[in-house]
């Protein structure tokens, strides 16, 4: 059985590096894999990643789990590197859970002995080369990391903004200009885009990296698209997208402010006046 395993797995990459993907990549499944070997931390390998139209690695199989242990030892040695994985707690509801950046399912996993750890501050997912078993690391580390890459992602049309057609089926720019919430929407809305609306815990989770990633920048409390168009207490999207999830207590909130993220990721709102970041969404859905 393990030579099968072998022979399959060899056979499969044999052919397709002779498929077309990256000139430093190699196919498998259909999807391009590089392996890096600089150091970044979880969030700016990824970032790094969908700026050039990917994502860390997700592993949903023993097969691509083997695949890429035998693909990053070469470029990596024995170092252990990103791989896609990482822990979500929404401190509202206390609903918690492992997932992918790509945000398909969390079914299977390779944890090595007494994994997955929870007495770190952030749970990131390393994959040790020589195993191929799983390990959790403090997300800042500075790691090796692989990339994957699909044809299946529809490409933003704008330039320097990042895809993300999984989560929010389109893709996001976190400006640093100090707006006002009207100039911050009018400023997306050259873009022929929106003041972002956040729908479910994944989108939630993946603006959370985007805006740990971008700390080193000091942002601060940032725009988004809640508003009260009536002032009288009834926040809404202005994308028009229903207010179906909410990451604050609504009983908390007063009339005729904007919404914003805090430091702590969780919304609030303020003075309309006030010029925070802003992070603009670009539908692919709304804007065809």
């Amino acid at each position: 059985m393990s030579c099968l395993l072998f022979c399959v797995s060899f056979f499969t990459l044999f052919i397709s590096t002779f498929a077309n993907c990256r000139p430093n990549g190699t196919l498998y499944n259909d999807i391009c894999y590089v392996a890096y070997s600089d150091q970044r931390s979880f969030y700016d390998a990824e970032a790094h990643c969908a700026q050039e139209g990917g994502h860390l690695a997700a592993i949903h199989d023993a097969f691509t789990n083997k695949f890429l242990a035998d693909l990053a030892k070469p470029i990596v040695g024995i170092e252990n590197y990103w791989i896609g994985g990482y822990y979500f707690n929404n401190l509202n509801t206390y609903n918690a859970f492992w997932t992918w950046v790509d945000y398909e399912s969390f079914e299977y996993t390779n944890w090595g002995p007494g994994q997955p750890l929870y007495n770190l501050s952030s749970y990131c997912i390393v994959q040790i080369p020589l195993s191929g078993k799983w390990s959790v690391v403090e997300c800042t580390a500075g790691k090796p990391y692989v990339c994957e890459y699909t044809n299946a992602s529809q490409s933003c049309p704008i330039p320097g903004w990042t895809t993300f057609s999984n989560v929010f089926n389109g893709c996001i720019q976190l400006m640093d200009n100090s707006y006002t919430w009207p100039n911050a929407l009018s400023s997306c809305e050259d873009y022929g885009a929106s003041l972002i609306s956040i729908h479910n815990d994944y989108q939630q989770s993946l603006v959370q990296l985007l805006l740990i990633e971008a700390q080193g920048s000091n942002v601060g409390t940032t725009w988004i698209g809640l508003h009260d168009p009536q002032n009288d207490g009834n926040y809404t999207w202005i994308d028009s997208t229903k207010l179906d999830y909410k990451y604050f207590d609504t009983s908390t909130l007063s009339k005729d402010y904007c919404g914003t993220i805090h430091n702590d990721y969780r919304w609030g709102v303020e003075d309309c006046s006030d010029g925070p970041y802003y992070f603009c969404l670009y539908s692919f859905e709304q804007f065809v």
